[in-house]
C-alpha cells in the first residue's frame, strides 16, 4: 500500500546528490511511489535535507514543496523512454573502469549514489568505447552496479528508489563528459521500470544521447539511461532533460 499523500516527505540526510541538497533520482521516486501512477518529475529548487515536505494536488499536476515554494513539480506521463542496445555487464564493467573522475576533480563527491565513499553506490559511468556500436552513432557512458543490501524493500527486492537514484548519475555522466566536459543539473526526469530488482542482483546501466535536445542546444540538453540484466533483457529505462550550469 502506497503511503499517504497528506502525509509528510522528507528526504533523509545520507540520501544527497550536491553538497548540502537531495538527489533528484532519489527524490523523484519517493514522490512517484506516494502518487501512485507515471509522472515525470521537475526539479524547480534545491531539495532540501531532514526536513518536511508536503506533496499536494494541484491543477497541472502535484507539487512537492517545502516553506510554501515547490521543490517538485509533477505531471501525469505516458512512458515514451527512447530504447538503446543492450550493454554486458562486462562491457560495464570494463566502461567503470574508465570513470574519468578522482578525489581531485569529482562534481559531486558525497553524492550516495555516484560519490566517491565506501559506503555509497558509487555508480561511475565512463565511456564504453564503442560508438559504432551505438543506435545513434554516438559513444555511450555505463557502469555495472549492484543492487545494494541497506536498500532491501523487505521482500528481498530493492527499493526502486535506489535504481532511479542510479540512473539518474548514469545519465548524468554521460551528459555532463560527452563530447566534453560540461557540468549541468537535472531539470526534469521520468523513470519506466519493467520488473522488481533483486537485492544483490547486478545490472549494467548505460547512459546515451536519447532525443529532443539530443545534443547541447545553448545550455539544454535531453538524455536517456538504461538498466540490462545479466541476460541483457531491459529492467528499466529513463528520460532526462539538463540545464548546463554554465
Amino acid at each position: 500500500m502506497r503511503p499517504d499523500l497528506d502525509a509528510p516527505l522528507t528526504i533523509g540526510g545520507w540520501f544527497q546528490g550536491p553538497t548540502g541538497q537531495g538527489q533528484g533520482g532519489w527524490a523523484s521516486a519517493k514522490v512517484a511511489e506516494r502518487i501512485g501512477e507515471p509522472i515525470t518529475t521537475w526539479l524547480r529548487n534545491p531539495i532540501p535535507l531532514d526536513v518536511e515536505m508536503t506533496v499536494v494536488e494541484t491543477s497541472t499536476g502535484w507539487e512537492c514543496r517545502h516553506d510554501g515554494s515547490a521543490v517538485l513539480e509533477m505531471t501525469r506521463w505516458s512512458p515514451d523512454t527512447v530504447d538503446t542496445p543492450a550493454v554486458s555487464i562486462e562491457e560495464a564493467e570494463a566502461a567503470r573502469a574508465r570513470f574519468l573522475f578522482g578525489p581531485g576533480d569529482h562534481p559531486v563527491p558525497y553524492c550516495f549514489s555516484c560519490g566517491l565513499q565506501n559506503d555509497g553506490m558509487r555508480v561511475h559511468a565512463g565511456p564504453l568505447g564503442e560508438v559504432a556500436a551505438s543506435d545513434d552513432g554516438e559513444e555511450r557512458f555505463a557502469t555495472d552496479w549492484t543492487a545494494p543490501a541497506w536498500a532491501d524493500d523487505g521482500d528481498g527486492s530493492v527499493d526502486p528508489a535506489a535504481l532511479w537514484a542510479a540512473l539518474d548519475c548514469t545519465a548524468a555522466f554521460y551528459v555532463c563528459c560527452h563530447p566534453e566536459i560540461r557540468p549541468a543539473v537535472t531539470a526534469s526526469y521520468a523513470v519506466e521500470v519493467f520488473r522488481p530488482v533483486a537485492v544483490g542482483e547486478t545490472l549494467a546501466l548505460v547512459g546515451f544521447r536519447g532525443d529532443g535536445h539530443a545534443d547541447w542546444d545553448g545550455r539544454k540538453r535531453a538524455a536517456g539511461s538504461a538498466a540490462f540484466d545479466a541476460d541483457g533483457r531491459t529492467v528499466a529505462r529513463t528520460r532526462s532533460f539538463w540545464i548546463a550550469l554554465t
